[in-house]
């Protein structure tokens, strides 16, 4: 019976997606350990230290398919170790005694590891594509609004203006470097475990790093000739790198989510054509997938933390801090590629309400314009005594809710300085975007010649 909302079958996917699911399905898992098995074995028997008809049964009978899973389940019911009752199946399916030969020299955790760093692998390779994804998406966004004028907001109040395509700019530049923390993941985390219950590659023989090595690229993963049974900076380094990710993702999630207030109503997250947003308001529509992907950062946040803690193991093996890395990670890249996925969905159909934008520019008349203004004064008294003045008259213009030009120019000391025309920029405040539209263009401009490096990235075969 589904009691985590991964297995859930009525509603499904809401905190996961369908190709994340399957990568860490139990079967999937178990298979894995099976092809760590079958490679191990043809390594072995190409090295000649395992007869080849063995090896070639090995590799036969290492498929999910043609192991006798009741028994091994039976065996869990028993057996407190990971892999030994998978294993004792895999022994018996092999004929004329060749499962003898199956484990041959490794230990548990090089199963553990080197499954665990298969699913890793492939977790990268999906991050990648649709970072790559979001990141085009972000691209055609930035480009079409970046003289789309907005008011920015420093401290939660109206600020100056900027351009929505200038917010988008600052998006992209971090979803690009999350696409080089991926590129240097996958240099740096796709490394196999294979070296005997200590590290010490006894068990393996005289050819123990040579049967590790021959393993490990049948794998299509590195090897290091040190043992990482308890050296996980590379799992926590990821971890890191998944948690930063997801603060990007939440970040737009909670811009958009701010930006879709009623009182401000500039973005819109895309909704489902009739579908109900809410079960008792019909004139709702909530931003449901930008809070979920808020949801889903806290998690991740949290499993960074469990992750961190558990790279603290103890001398050469430790699975108090295995096994509780070993939970984490599934949840934390099905949280991390959810979420990926969720935003996707909602910047590929945002509803950007330019209309809005501009209205909300001019919402507090000319007041918006005070900077260009200061310094416009600043010409004639300093900066400081001018900064002071206008303060005042701000104030005063707010309160009795006209505009600044008409106070500035009923002012005793400061209305002779100015005519109404030389005050006209006060109300154009989408002019006064300063090097915006620059900026955005120079960002796409980068991101575009970074892009010559992603040859392959996130398209490699699965």
């Amino acid at each position: 019976m589904p009691v985590h909302p991964f297995d859930f079958q009525i509603n499904p996917h809401v905190f996961s997606t369908p190709e994340l699911e399957a990568l860490f399905d139990e079967r999937a898992v178990l298979q894995r350990w099976l092809d760590f098995e079958a490679a191990l074995a043809a390594a072995q028997g190409k090295l000649g230290i395992i007869p080849a008809e063995a090896t070639v049964e090995i590799q036969a009978k290492a498929i999910l398919e043609h192991i006798d899973l009741d028994s091994v389940r039976e065996g869990y019911g028993k057996s407190r170790n990971s892999v030994v009752p998978l294993l004792g199946g895999l022994r018996r399916a092999c004929r004329d005694g060749h499962g003898e030969y199956v484990h041959y020299g490794a230990t548990t955790q090089d199963v553990l590891d080197t499954g665990q760093i298969l699913s890793l692998k492939q977790t990268l390779k999906i991050l990648s594509r649709d970072l790559l994804t979001l990141e085009k998406i972000c691209l055609k966004l930035a480009e079409e609004h970046r003289a789309t004028p907005l008011v920015a907001r420093t401290h939660g109040q109206q600020a100056l203006p900027t351009t929505f395509g200038l917010k988008v700019a600052g998006w992209l530049s971090e979803i690009r470097r999350h696409i080089e923390r991926v590129k240097h993941l996958q240099k740096t985390v796709c490394v196999g475990q294979l070296s005997g219950a200590v590290g010490t590659y006894a068990a393996l023989g005289s050819q123990g790093l040579a049967i590790a090595e021959e393993t490990m690229q049948r794998l299509g993963l590195k090897h290091d000739p040190l043992s990482w049974h308890t050296s996980r900076d590379r799992i926590a380094e990821l971890a890191s790198a998944f948690a930063l990710l997801v603060m990007t993702l939440a970040k737009i999630a909670n811009e958009i989510f701010q930006l879709q207030k009623t009182e401000i109503d500039e973005l819109r997250e895309p909704s489902l054509s009739g579908a109900l947003s809410s079960s008792t308001m019909p004139h709702k529509q909530n931003p449901v997938i930008c809070q979920r992907v808020n949801a889903l950062a806290k998690h991740v946040r949290a499993l960074t933390g469990t992750i961190m803690e558990s790279s603290l193991h103890e001398h050469e093996r430790d699975p108090r801090s295995l096994w509780a890395e070993w939970l984490a990670v599934p949840q934390l890249c099905i949280y991390t590629g959810t979420a990926l996925q969720s935003m996707i969905g909602v910047l590929s159909g945002l509803t950007v309400r330019k209309e809005q934008m501009l209205a909300n520019l001019h919402q507090r008349k000319d007041l918006i314009s005070t900077e260009w203004l200061l310094f416009q004064l600043s010409k004639e008294m300093g900066k400081n005594k001018a900064l002071e003045k206008l303060h005042c008259l701000a104030d005063s213009a707010a309160e009795m809710g006209i505009s600044l030009k008409e106070e500035v120019l009923a002012d005793a000391e400061i209305g002779p300085l100015f005519t109404a025309e030389d005050l006209a920029p006060l109300d154009q405040p989408e002019q006064y975007i300063g090097h915006a539209v620059g900026i955005v263009e120079k960002t796409i401009a980068d991101i575009r010649r970074q892009q010559l490096s992603d040859s392959g990235l996130g398209h490699e075969e699965k």
